[in-house]
């Protein structure tokens, strides 16, 4: 029989999500063979323990010409700890999605969240 154990040892850590757009500025779109290029070279290493990928659709007011975009995104979400080390790792991954597709901009949110994993337990 099974049951479901809290592990102890609960967290107090960093949630950030990255906002990927897709659109090319100049015409185009990132791709998904793109995409699954730029996340297994450079997201898979810079977050080896683990990170989560979403297909979202995004909208935000273009400044330059006064026009609210809508465009595929793919959402990013990384729960760790907070370190300068992290934040570096979050920096270069944005920047070398920026000089990769030409974007304009990645958006980053961070927040602390409280993290504890739920398992599977055996009972005898």
């Amino acid at each position: 029989m099974m049951a479901v154990a809290l592990l102890a040892g609960c967290a107090t850590t960093q949630r950030t999500d990255l906002y990927f757009g897709r659109n090319i500025p100049g015409g185009g779109q990132v791709t998904e063979q793109q995409w699954k290029a730029f996340s297994d070279s450079i997201l898979t290493p810079a977050f080896s323990g683990g990170y989560t990928e979403t297909d979202a659709q995004g909208k935000w007011l273009d400044p330059g010409i006064g026009k609210t975009i809508t465009e595929d995104t793919k959402v990013v979400t990384v729960i760790g700890k907070r370190s300068a080390k992290r934040n570096k790792q979050l920096n270069r991954v944005t920047e070398a999605y920026i000089n990769r597709f030409n974007q304009q901009a990645v958006l980053r949110v961070d927040g602390k969240v409280r993290q504890w994993f739920i398992m599977k337990k055996a009972i005898n």
